[in-house]
């Protein structure tokens, strides 16, 4: 089916496992990397680590919005495959320069009004960035 807030909450009902997993998933939706990922919950503000079944529901329609943007982001900016980006030659495309959460730890959030720092965690073997203070 589509890929909406319903399939997402559906997906996300009673899990323990945090979002990031989740999304990562191919069956919940096709083609989510694990750089889109960090991007998308940067954007949406939502911990990469809090269980998927606590998260608010509201917060699941805006995450849909954005998941579908920053693959459009990705795509316009010369993605050739979806799965982090890679060009043919294996090198990260232009997308890599307007990452917002990836590969900038310790460095400023950049979401409006926030000003936190950017972490970095390893979650199965990957390296998972975000927000310590709007992802809390």
């Amino acid at each position: 089916g589509a890929f909406d807030a319903r399939r997402l909450e559906t997906a996300f009902a009673g899990r323990k496992q945090g979002p990031k997993t989740l999304l990562l998933d191919q069956r919940v939706v096709a083609g989510l990397g694990n750089i889109y990922v960090c991007e998308a919950l940067n954007r949406a503000k939502i911990s990469p680590f809090r269980p998927a079944g606590t998260i608010p529901r509201k917060k699941l329609g805006p995450l849909v919005a954005i998941i579908r943007e920053v693959l459009a982001e990705a795509i316009e900016a010369g993605g050739s495959t979806l799965r982090d980006y890679a060009a043919a030659d294996g090198a990260l495309g232009y997308f890599q320069h307007r990452f917002r959460a990836y590969d900038r730890e310790g460095e400023t959030c950049l979401n409006p009004g926030c000003g936190g720092t950017i972490g970095r965690e390893v979650q199965a073997g990957r390296s998972t960035f975000y927000c310590q203070l709007c992802q809390a």
